[in-house]
């Protein structure tokens, strides 16, 4: 096996696992995050470093089979609950990536809009949210995308209707 395709299946190149503390390398970096308080909400794919990283933590990963299961508003009060439990908030990471929106490919098994409002509605009633990021921004984004990412942030942050 060549060393590139080899390095693809080791946790130890995982961001995730590097930031978990589980880079075991000299000068690895100390944890950055508690993995008890790190939820990923969405999941539709991991690679096999990836899913080993996940499996042998303590993150907490729902899936678009748990989001079908619970329903997006029980899962995000599951998420919220372990995401805040013995700390003063947290933080989001969003990517219109994992929202499955009506001009992309059907059945990319994304989040829908309705689902992405609703998770980020849930954030901001929460009163936890601490900062937010946003990637997968770029200049070739369909700017109706990014208008509806940016509705989102506003929804995290507390923006209603009425």
């Amino acid at each position: 096996m060549p060393e590139d395709e080899e390095a693809k299946d080791m946790p130890e190149v995982s961001v995730l696992a590097r930031a978990l503390g589980l880079d075991h390398k000299p000068c690895a970096l100390q944890p950055q995050l508690s993995p008890e308080n790190v939820v990923i909400v969405g999941l539709r794919h991991a690679d096999p470093a990836e899913a080993r990283v996940l499996k042998d933590s303590r993150v907490s990963a729902f899936t678009m089979t748990d989001i079908d299961a619970m329903g997006m508003r029980d899962l995000m009060h599951e998420a919220i609950r372990i995401a805040t439990s013995g700390t003063q908030g947290f933080h989001v990471s969003y990517s219109p990536t994992a929202t499955e929106f009506a001009a992309w490919a059907a059945g990319s098994g994304g989040l829908t809009v309705r689902e992405t409002h609703q998770a980020m509605e849930a954030i901001a009633l929460s009163g936890g949210l601490l900062s937010m990021d946003v990637s997968g921004l770029t200049a070739g984004l369909e700017p109706r995308i990014g208008a509806d990412a940016v509705n989102f942030v506003m929804s995290a942050f507390g923006k209603r209707i009425l």
